[in-house]
């Protein structure tokens, strides 16, 4: 089961969220996979980051749109680390363990392909959103993930776009959708789990893998 960081290690605050240092630590405390956001700056960069504003995880304050990354870059996102530019945690974690790319806006799925394709990474990538037509542009080359919190039309939109992967939310995920999705030769990844008896519970169900803030809650079940 893959063990999925799921914006690093938020579960520490301390260490933030979506930041070169969480992830380290979430990889550190048995995460095989680290899950993030990207969006888009002012200057075009792509950046890691949740939120359309700095005002949650930052000591900054401001619509990630409007900033350049020079601008951003300044900001604490935690541990003394500032928000990171998805080349450079594709540089440092592309080859550690599987990335999990969440598009948290439209139209920036061709870039995130062309920074992922320039560095040979796509076998080590999966790339999701909960708009799901948005992936289409990234098919054959890079994996698909149709993230969900609704059952409806979610095994069918993945046969169409040829999904390698769904991500429902846990409180969705019975033994038929896991069978529907294994009958569809789909990966089941489910977010986000930090109890320990639902991390032992879905393992058990037999899903491919977590999205959790507490990684190393999962270190005697990495596998």
């Amino acid at each position: 089961m893959i063990i999925f960081g799921h914006r690093g290690a938020p579960g520490y605050p301390r260490f933030g969220e979506n930041t070169a240092v969480s992830f380290r630590k979430a990889l550190e405390w048995s995460a095989t996979g680290l899950e993030f956001d990207v969006r888009r700056c002012a200057d075009g960069q792509l950046v890691v980051i949740h939120d359309e504003t700095i005002d949650r995880t930052t000591n900054g304050r401001g619509r990630v749109a409007d900033l350049t990354y020079d601008e951003l870059s300044k900001f604490d996102a935690g541990f003394g680390s500032p928000i990171p530019r998805l080349a450079d945690v594709l540089d440092e974690f592309g080859t550690r363990c599987l990335l999990n790319i969440e598009l948290k806006e439209t139209g920036i799925a061709d870039d995130v392909k062309k920074l992922v394709l320039q560095r040979r990474l796509e076998r080590h990538v999966i790339l999701s959103s909960f708009q799901w037509q948005e992936l289409k542009g990234a098919f054959p080359e890079i994996p698909l993930g149709l993230l969900s919190s609704k059952l409806a039309d979610l095994i069918s939109a993945a046969r169409q776009l040829h999904a390698r992967a769904i991500h429902p939310h846990k409180d969705i995920v019975t033994p038929s959708l896991i069978e529907a999705g294994r009958d569809a030769k789909l990966q089941i990844h489910v977010w986000t789990v930090n109890d320990p008896a639902e991390i032992s519970r879905f393992r058990s169900l037999g899903v491919d893998g977590i999205f959790t803030d507490f990684p190393e809650r999962c270190s005697t079940l990495v596998s």
